[in-house]
C-alpha cells in the first residue's frame, strides 16, 4: 500500500472514528440481547433495522445537503447526534430504546453521506480501494477492541458503564473533529438547508440516478445485497450465541476476533486492484455461501465463533471492491448526490437484514436465518458471474 498517497482527510477521519466508535462498540454488539430483555425477538429485529429505515428517508436529502453545504458540516452534525443514543438506552424502556435507534439512524445518514463523499473525492483513481480501507480502519479497529472490552465490563458491571463510555467517546470524537478538520460557517448551513427544504429533493435529484443508472447499476445492486448479509449478523449472531448460553465475556472475544479481518481490508483492496474488482467479489461470495449454510447447523460456541470469523472476513473483503466499482462508474460532478443513492441502497439492505433474522427466528429458529443469508450470497455469485461474462 502506498500510504503516502492516501489523502490526509481519510487518515484524520479514521482516527476520529476510532475514538468515537470504540466506546460505542463496547456495547453495540450486545444491544439485541439487551433489547430482548425488554421486547420480543421480532421487535428486536425491527428495532435493529430502525436506523437503516431512518436513513432510507434521509439519504437523498442529506446527499443534497452535502452537495450544497459541504461534507464537513454534515459530518459534524452526525457526530453531534451520535452522542445521544446511549443517554436514552440507560432508561431501558421500549420508547427510549426505539428513540435511541432513531437517533442512530439520523447520525448514520449525516456521518456516512458526508464522510464517504469527503474521502472518495480527495482520492486519486488508482488508490481508491486503499483509501477506502484506510478511511474505514478506525471504525474497524474499534469493532475489534470495543467488544472485547465491553464483554468483560458488561459481565462485571452491567450495561450502564458501557453506555457511559459510548457517550464519552462520542464527545471526544467531536472535539477531535473540530480540532483537525473543522466545519463550514453556520450561514452556509442555514442557506443550504433552506434550499433543500424548498425544493422537491427526491424528484429533482432522481434524474442523476436515471442518467447514470447503467454505470452504477451493478455496484448499487451489490451494495444492497452485501448490506443484507452484513446487517443480518447484527441480530442473528448475538441471539445465536445467547441461545447456546454464551456469556458476555466470551461473546465479546468472539465479536472482537470476528471484526479483526476488517482491519486488514487493505489486503483485499490491493487484491481487488490487482486481479479485478468483480473477480474479487465473485471469489469471496463463492467461499462465503457454504460458511453461512454450515452455521445454520451449529450449537457449539467455539464452532459458531470460528465460522463467524471466517464469514466476517469474507464479507468484509467485498466492501472495498464494491465501493471502488461505484466510484469508477460515478461522474465526479454528481458523485456526492450519487453517494446518497449508494447509501440509500446500503441502508435498504441494512433494514432488511435484521428484520429477516428476527422474522425467521420468531417463526422457525435463529439457526434457519443463516440459510436465508446463504441464499443472498448465492445471488451475489450469480450476478457477478453474469456481469463478468457480459
Amino acid at each position: 500500500m502506498e500510504l503516502d498517497r492516501i489523502p490526509r482527510i481519510a487518515k484524520y477521519l479514521s482516527i476520529i472514528f476510532l475514538v468515537g466508535w470504540i466506546g460505542r462498540n463496547t456495547v453495540w454488539n450486545f444491544l439485541p440481547i439487551f433489547f430482548e430483555q425488554h421486547m420480543g425477538v421480532f421487535l428486536v429485529g425491527v428495532a435493529t433495522s430502525l436506523p437503516a429505515l431512518v436513513t432510507i428517508i434521509l439519504d437523498i436529502p442529506t446527499g443534497n445537503l452535502v452537495q450544497r453545504a459541504g461534507e464537513k458540516i454534515v459530518v459534524f452534525m452526525g457526530l453531534a447526534t451520535a452522542a445521544f443514543p446511549p443517554l436514552l438506552y440507560v432508561f431501558a424502556t421500549p420508547v427510549m430504546l426505539l428513540s435511541g435507534k432513531f437517533l442512530e439512524g439520523v447520525a448514520k445518514a449525516f456521518i456516512w453521506n458526508g464522510s464517504w463523499s469527503l474521502s472518495l473525492k480527495s482520492s486519486d483513481d488508482d488508490v481508491e480501494s486503499e483509501t477506502v480501507s484506510v478511511f474505514l480502519l478506525g471504525v474497524n479497529l474499534a469493532a475489534v477492541l470495543g467488544p472485547v472490552m465491553g464483554g468483560y465490563l458488561i459481565a462485571a458491571h452491567g450495561f450502564n458503564l458501557a453506555f457511559g463510555l459510548w457517550f464519552f467517546g462520542s464527545t471526544l470524537a467531536i472535539l477531535l473533529y473540530l480540532s483537525y478538520i473543522g466545519i463550514d460557517t453556520e450561514l452556509s448551513l442555514k442557506h443550504s438547508m433552506e434550499e433543500v427544504l424548498q425544493r422537491n429533493t427526491y424528484a429533482d435529484d432522481w434524474h442523476h440516478l436515471k442518467d447514470n443508472w447503467q454505470t452504477v447499476k451493478l455496484p448499487f445492486i451489490l451494495i444492497f445485497l452485501y448490506s443484507i448479509i452484513f446487517s443480518f449478523y447484527w441480530v442473528a449472531v448475538p441471539l445465536l450465541l445467547d441461545q447456546v448460553s454464551g456469556d458476555f465475556a466470551v461473546m465479546g472475544v468472539i465479536f472482537g476476533f470476528a471484526a479483526l479481518p476488517s482491519v486488514f481490508q487493505f489486503l483485499f483492496a490491493d487484491l481487488a486492484d490487482r486481479i479485478g474488482r468483480l473477480k474479487t467479489v465473485t471469489i469471496l461470495s463463492i467461499l462465503l455461501t457454504p460458511v453461512l449454510i454450515f452455521m445454520s447447523f451449529l450449537s457449539s460456541i467455539i464452532a459458531i465463533g470460528g465460522l463467524f470469523l471466517v464469514a466476517r472476513a469474507l464479507s468484509s473483503g467485498m466492501s472495498p471492491a464494491i465501493h471502488a466499482l461505484f466510484d469508477e462508474g460515478a461522474p465526479e460532478e454528481v458523485e456526492s448526490e450519487l453517494v446518497a443513492f449508494s447509501e440509500l441502497f446500503k441502508h435498504t439492505g441494512q433494514a432488511i437484514g435484521p428484520i429477516m433474522a428476527g422474522t425467521i427466528a420468531s417463526i422457525w429458529s435463529i439457526n434457519a436465518s443463516f440459510l436465508a443469508a446463504g441464499l443472498i450470497s448465492i445471488t451475489i455469485v450469480i450476478i457477478t458471474v453474469y456481469a463478468m461474462k457480459a
